[in-house]
């Protein structure tokens, strides 16, 4: 769809968040216009009563979409999960692809297979939220825990899978969007990812690339 469907799209981020990052890069990958705007949760900015009338889940990322004058439906509209949002664009902006088509079904079911891993499996348990109320002092050793789990788990289905220079074959997926933020929470805990070799080539592979460097 053309961009003049919208006005302006905005996306509420923050630095050091996963989730925020698979949409920064996944922009950044399909050249789409975002108005950015920064939220600091140290400040407990998320927590505000004005960004809680945005996301009552105080969570990020969000998008707000502004619908163009032509637009038939004028009321702006909230997207507050990272998967949710990028289905968003992935349907609104859909070059390149990011989801293999459902012609090619083994790879689209391997693609949102390993999306999930990391969305449901890897990121959900670490978060700073469940490492602060549930672990106390031990939370970074929670998140490693986590992490060397996930990751391991995430190299068993690439040793499964063709041998491609990405996650899923020799192009950037969603798979990838979802892996490098992950990696790099990771590594703010210690992990090194020579355990992992393949998983290690698909990350360096996307790190080449600008949309990973200026969206990670």
């Amino acid at each position: 769809m053309a961009t003049h469907a919208f006005k302006a799209l905005h996306l509420y981020t923050t630095p050091f968040s996963g989730c925020s990052a698979r949409i920064r890069i996944a922009s950044h990958l399909k050249s789409i216009p975002l108005t950015h705007h920064l939220i600091s949760i140290s400040q407990s900015q998320n927590s505000s009563a004005d960004y809680l009338a945005i996301n009552p889940n105080s969570s990020l990322p969000s998008l707000v979409v502004e619908p163009s004058s032509s637009s038939p439906v004028q009321a702006k509209f909230t997207i507050t999960q990272s998967a949710a949002i990028l289905d968003f664009l992935e349907n609104h902006f859909p070059d390149p692809p990011l989801l293999p088509p459902s012609s090619e079904w083994k790879k689209r079911a391997r693609v949102l297979e390993l999306t999930s891993l990391v969305a449901c499996d890897i990121q959900p348990p670490q978060d700073s939220r469940i490492r602060r109320k549930e672990f106390g002092g031990n939370g970074e050793k929670w998140a490693r825990y986590v992490y060397q789990r996930g990751f391991g788990v995430y190299e068993e289905f690439l040793k499964k899978g063709e041998r491609g220079r990405y996650s899923v074959g020799d192009e950037v997926t969603m798979a990838d969007v979802f892996l490098v933020p992950a990696v790099q929470g990771g590594l703010r805990v210690g992990m090194e990812l020579e355990r992992w070799p393949r998983m290690r080539d698909v990350v360096e592979a996307c790190w080449e690339l600008e949309a990973f460097k200026k969206g990670g």
